[in-house]
């Protein structure tokens, strides 16, 4: 994996079970030249990673992942090389974080209501100082052997036809795209084989897409391919990550099992308005 890059990494920052020290680490272990740190609405990870990579000689990609929703889908922007201290993209984190808590809340009482007891502060507790997602409550659920692992804990609570699924906070992704743009990012859409609307994508040019993840641990073969050409023939950046998130969610595949190269770093930079 020498020269190679995974664009799309998550932390303690928010969902990950590495800390961005033992992260970078790890790529270091791993063979990869560098990675995009992506935590779920927060930049909180990043120096933390920068520091460590400066030291090890990895090179750290400044990322985010907003969660939104399009159509009732659920929908992740990727922003990359933006300014993280502009005052409009922490006021959106700072929101998605407190919406974040309020449906973990929601969630919780919905598992009352099946009679499993789970207290908030068990899931604070999982979460540390990172942003709280459902994986904090999945591992609840995991650790106290009412689920098996994350896909059930997802299949039957957490996931959109789970028991106690509850919607999230309602961001349009052209809103995040925007947010992104104003901070001199790059906006990429993440996985959008995930999102299963194709024509979401040219809907987002004008707002300021800028790329989308075409390799991706739950794109198969024909479906990159099939994005690698969608992307060439409207200009996009192709990115590309494992979206790792450590241990527990070994089904997205390990650190640097899904790359790309120097020339995909390169057109980031070019784009943004900060390099």
């Amino acid at each position: 994996m020498q020269g190679m890059y995974d664009l799309h990494v998550h932390t303690t920052a928010s969902d990950g079970t590495f800390a961005p020290r033992q992260l970078v680490e790890y790529a270091k272990e791993r063979g990869l030249a560098g990675i995009g740190i992506t935590d779920h609405d927060t930049t909180d990870g990043i120096e933390e990673a920068i520091v460590t990579g400066h030291k090890l000689g990895i090179e750290i990609i400044p990322g985010v992942e907003i969660n939104t929703e399009f159509e009732g889908k659920e929908v992740h922007v990727l922003g990359y090389y933006f300014d993280r201290n502009a005052d409009s993209l922490q006021t959106l984190f700072a929101t998605l974080r407190s919406e974040r808590t309020r449906r973990m809340e929601r969630i919780l009482a919905k598992l009352t209501s099946l009679d499993i007891e789970i207290r908030a502060d068990e899931v604070l507790q999982e979460a540390g100082a990172g942003a709280i997602g459902r994986p904090h409550v999945a591992r609840v659920l995991i650790r106290k052997g009412i689920a098996r692992d994350m896909r059930e804990a997802f299949d039957r609570f957490l996931g959109r036809d789970g028991a106690a699924y509850v919607e999230r906070y309602k961001l349009h992704p052209a809103d995040a795209i925007r947010q992104i743009l104003q901070a001199g990012g790059v906006p990429i859409l993440a996985h959008p084989g995930l999102v299963g609307k194709d024509a979401l994508i040219e809907e987002m040019i004008p707002a300021g897409l800028m790329g989308i993840e075409v390799a991706h641990p739950d794109h198969p073969p024909a479906l990159r391919e099939s994005y690698a050409y969608l992307a060439n023939r409207l200009h996009l950046i192709a990115t590309g990550g494992s979206d790792f998130h450590g241990s527990g969610a070994e089904h997205r595949g390990d650190l640097g099992s899904v790359t790309v190269d120097q020339s995909v770093i390169r057109q980031l930079k070019e784009k943004s308005g900060v390099f």
